[in-house]
């Protein structure tokens, strides 16, 4: 049932054990949550951790999103750096180095930054906006917890639309059951309604 998400402090905790499954140490959590409070609950997290946390990477689904959230950012005096694919490669390739070398803690970027962005100072990820698939999930939550860290680090979810709370429960039933995560090249294909 939806109610089963809407606890915003429950933490699910996943286990499993292959290279197609979620990180067994990674703690995973998702918030029920309305695309109006998304922003008020991001910077609540941001503002909790502290210096020494560790680093922060926050996946939106468009360049426009991590641009707008960028200037939010700005206006709240949180130092970040921004990444997406409306960039050049030489600026990309700077901003990796740049997050890499912990010059700044705090990513937001497009999925970009889910496949080849191999750091072990992540100690959460923040899916600002819900992945479409199953494996961009599990790229996403892999960007954490990785060999080296110093800590198992977490998954934050934002859950806001009906299609996303379906997705989070194959990942659990999936991890519950220590199975693989179901249909590696599934997709939800479906367009937000306008105005969301």
């Amino acid at each position: 049932t939806l109610e089963k998400f809407s606890d915003v402090g429950r933490f699910v905790t996943l286990t499993t054990q292959s290279l197609h499954r979620l990180p067994p140490h990674v703690q995973q959590k998702f918030i029920r949550i309305k695309g109006k409070d998304k922003l008020p609950e991001l910077l609540q997290l941001l503002k909790e951790r502290s210096a020494s946390s560790g680093a922060v990477l926050i996946f939106c689904k468009s360049a426009s999103t991590v641009n707008w959230l960028g200037y939010i950012l700005d206006d709240h005096k949180i130092k970040h750096l921004r990444l997406q694919g409306q960039m050049s490669a030489d600026a990309r390739a700077g901003i990796f180095a740049s997050f890499q070398n912990g010059d700044v803690s705090v990513l937001v970027c497009t999925d970009l930054a889910a496949r080849g962005l191999d750091t072990s100072s992540v100690q959460l990820v923040v899916n600002y906006d819900f992945p479409d698939t199953i494996p961009d999930y599990l790229h996403r939550a892999g960007r954490v917890g990785r060999v080296g860290s110093k800590a198992p680090g977490a998954v934050v979810s934002f859950v806001t639309h009906r299609w996303e709370v379906d997705l989070v429960r194959k990942i659990e039933t999936a991890a519950r059951k220590r199975t693989g995560l179901p249909g590696m090249d599934f997709s939800i294909n479906r367009s937000p309604p306008k105005g969301d």
